[in-house]
């Protein structure tokens, strides 16, 4: 007998378990990186309309939104990238379709009023991989080097949409970064 299949219904179920009963973000990461995965195995899980972005942008679609946690559905087009910037929450990111580079960063004082972003390491995340992020290790630049359109389910502790943030330039200048809107809410 087969298994069955895992969906976007049953995600936020067990997600919902799980932020009632923890609030470590390093534990919710742990336990939900592997749903995640089990998730992004399964697009059709996803309906269509949020796998694709609108011509000339990058697709952010709010899948899911509660108290403790928000699920999205995030579109790189070829060669979109994002800075180094924060998350002010915990987060798992997992790859649906094609792949995405990721570049972690510890942030520390540099010279000048400048931050000083050190490269802890890359990644090179395929169909089927997660990412946490857990505040102190949250810090991420992402870059879609292919010629195809990246598909990622976001997960996040809080709501990113109108939250401030911070983005670093590659000198180290430190700017405010505020999410915007997603494109279905």
């Amino acid at each position: 007998m087969a298994a069955a299949t895992y969906t976007l219904e049953d995600f936020i179920a067990d997600l919902d378990r799980i932020t009632r009963e923890e609030t470590s973000p390093e534990i919710i990461t742990e336990r939900a990186a592997p749903l995640l995965g089990r998730l992004v195995e399964n697009p059709g899980a996803i309906p269509t309309r949020y796998l694709r972005a609108p011509a000339g942008q990058r697709g952010r679609y709010m899948l899911h939104r509660a108290p403790r946690f928000n699920v999205t559905s995030v579109i790189w087009r070829p060669g979109d990238r994002a800075g180094a910037h924060d998350h002010r929450t915990w987060g798992v990111i997992g790859v649906i379709a094609n792949e995405i580079e990721e570049t972690r960063y510890r942030v520390g004082e540099g010279a000048g009023g400048h931050a000083r972003l050190d490269v802890l390491r890359v990644m090179h995340h395929k169909p089927g991989d997660v990412s946490r992020l857990v505040p102190g290790d949250e810090v991420h630049a992402m870059h879609n080097t292919t010629g195809r359109d990246t598909v990622e389910i976001h997960v996040y502790g809080r709501d990113l949409a109108g939250l401030q943030r911070k983005t670093w330039a590659d000198d180290g200048t430190e700017t405010p970064l505020v999410s915007p809107k997603y494109l279905n809410c």
